[in-house]
């Protein structure tokens, strides 16, 4: 199956070959870098694919500060005279504008999830009450929260299910996740409940254009790709406009040479 997938993909986009990756990683790692002085390493899709988790977090954390920092502001005479169920109310109103432009999704437990580096109760206090950050410890989260972080892949193939960053969703279950990243025309398998987690890319025609009514197809195929069904594998790529003519008669001959 390996040789087969070599194949496919020696003449698809490559992600770390395209301009508008390399410009992406560059403002990854300063971004994260000079926020707070963690050098980024990228060096596989997954990689990427994690570090656009934190960006979109990153970018989450600041909006709902600074709608926090201007309602403060605007209130400031008023601010010591109200009761802190107003003031969070007050908050609360600001923070639900600012959600409606910030992506999200959704943990095992039920959690909204917002800033994907950050354990689920703060990710509570960042939702419902960020009135919280008038005490002084958990304001220091404002520059100084490093040693609050955890692991984006603390929350799975969720980030991936609810498209928290630009991908795609094809079909996910509780620890497999297949979707479809448009720079690159692939579909990614990813598997999380190995100790190590499994990507698998599967490149199609430069020129395909993402339809629903595909999605179907792709799920056999990529449960062919996952299970090392190779013949079945071959002949529903072969059977499709997802190649390019020069894949498929690639394909076609190694099917040949099989049978």
């Amino acid at each position: 199956m390996k040789r087969i997938e070599k194949i496919i993909n020696r003449h698809g986009l490559d992600l770390f070959k395209l301009k508008s990756t390399k410009v992406l990683i560059d403002y990854y790692k300063k971004t994260v870098k000079d926020n707070q002085n963690i050098n980024l390493k990228i060096k596989s899709e997954l990689d990427f694919f994690n570090a656009a988790i934190l960006i979109e977090s990153l970018k989450n954390k600041s909006l709902f500060e600074e709608a926090y920092e201007r309602e403060r502001k605007e209130l400031t005479d008023l601010w010591p005279t109200l009761s802190y169920q107003e003031k969070n109310k007050l908050i609360n109103i600001k923070i639900n504008d600012v959600k409606k432009r910030c992506k999200m999704f959704t943990s095992l437990s039920g959690t909204r999830i917002w800033i994907a580096f950050f354990d689920e109760l703060l990710n509570t206090l960042y939702d419902k009450e960020m009135n919280i950050f008038d005490l002084e410890q958990y304001f220091n989260l404002y520059k100084n929260f490093k040693s609050r972080m955890i692991s984006t892949t603390q929350y799975g193939i969720a980030p991936f299910r609810d498209e928290f960053i630009d991908v795609k969703l094809i079909q996910s279950d509780e620890n497999r996740v297949i979707f479809f990243y448009d720079a690159t025309k692939s579909l990614f398998l990813l598997k999380t409940n190995e100790p190590i987690w499994i990507l698998k890319k599967l490149c199609l025609n430069k020129e395909y254009q993402l339809h629903f009514d595909d999605y179907a197809k792709f799920i056999r195929i990529m449960d062919d790709l996952e299970t090392n069904q190779t013949l079945p594998f071959i002949d529903e790529l072969i059977d499709s406009t997802f190649i390019s003519d020069r894949v498929n008669k690639a394909l076609i001959k190694l099917k040949r040479k099989m049978q």
